[in-house]
């Protein structure tokens, strides 16, 4: 497998493969390119270690594939991803064996995903309301008697939203 079309454009997030036969590459599947190495991404020099490329959408080739990847960028570029955009004729390498499961772990720093609570509404003529913030995250607990049910429920309730925010620091680890 090679690269077919060389990558020109800063940014760009398609690479055209060639050589793959009857291949189906699923989203999640890692590559490398021949001669195109990760850099540091904030001294944009090289890390001596290929760059690994992740397929974002899953794709059928029968003698080339359009193989959409993150955003890439060269080392003269303030969001540098690699020394050198993929060239074509550079040899393609992907990852694992067809029909094989790897372990696949996470490793990220505490920054790079946010986590947040919202204060929620107190509620009036209630027979208990209360907020309590514990670590940066808000509960609202109600209690109110329910004469129907000759019952004293009480909930507690949490508003809250995730986002990966610096995706650069996390990681998928193999094994």
């Amino acid at each position: 497998m090679t690269v077919s079309t060389s990558v020109t454009t800063e940014g760009s997030t398609t690479i055209v493969l060639t050589g793959l036969g009857s291949t189906v590459i699923k989203a999640g599947d890692v590559f490398t390119i021949a001669d195109c190495y990760a850099v540091n991404p904030q001294t944009r020099e090289s890390t001596g270690s290929l760059y690994q490329f992740v397929a974002l959408a899953d794709v059928t080739a029968s003698t080339t594939a359009s193989v959409t990847v993150p955003a890439m960028y060269s080392a003269s570029q303030a969001l540098a991803t690699v020394d050198a955009l993929p060239v074509s004729g550079k040899a393609v390498t992907f990852f694992g064996a067809a029909s094989t499961q790897y372990p696949q772990n996470m490793i990220y720093h505490k920054d790079a995903i946010a986590f947040a609570t919202a204060d929620l509404l107190l509620p009036q003529g209630v027979d208990m309301a209360s907020r309590q913030v514990h670590n940066g995250i808000s509960l609202r607990v109600v209690r109110q008697y329910d004469i129907n049910n000759d019952r004293l429920p009480c909930r507690i309730d949490v508003l809250y939203g995730y986002s990966v925010i610096r995706p650069q620091m996390a990681v998928r680890l193999w094994g």
